[in-house]
């Protein structure tokens, strides 16, 4: 018998986890921003956390496409994100009003509902990966 010990989800959980974090840790950032609306020459904060993930993943790979036949579509890179440009965005310095304040409330909000969505979405997959293990051990009985 193999005595090694078996990864189960082969890092997706850790992967949640740290995603969980960092969007709980965007959520405080955008809440920041939003309650410093009217705060003189407050300049808002941004976290991209796609980008952080990436940066935390040891073995962060890109799939590479194989042409198995000469009439297949060579593969091309996706473009960039067009949210990703609009975060960029955030920095223009056009957008500061008369007290020099950076906050764009539409904005904020906007980066708001998006994290939200997101932190759900991975809380979901983590509970979906927890209960297909507890069905795992159950044998479906419940």
């Amino acid at each position: 018998m193999d005595n090694h010990p078996v990864n189960l989800f082969s890092g997706t959980i850790s992967t949640l986890s740290r995603s969980l974090d960092l969007r709980a840790r965007n959520h405080e950032l955008i809440l920041n921003n939003v309650a410093n609306a009217d705060t003189p020459n407050f300049k808002p904060f941004s976290m991209n956390v796609e980008e952080a993930l990436q940066r935390d993943l040891p073995t962060a790979r890109s799939a590479q496409l194989n042409r198995t036949d000469g009439q297949h579509l060579p593969g091309a890179p996706v473009p960039d994100d067009p949210s990703a440009v609009a975060e960029r965005a955030a920095d223009d310095p056009l957008l500061l009003r008369g007290d020099r304040n950076g906050v764009d409330i539409d904005r904020e909000m906007t980066a708001l509902a998006k994290n939200s969505l997101l932190y759900k979405a991975s809380a979901q997959i983590v509970a979906a990966k927890f209960s297909g293990l507890k069905h795992a051990i159950t044998g479906g009985n419940k």
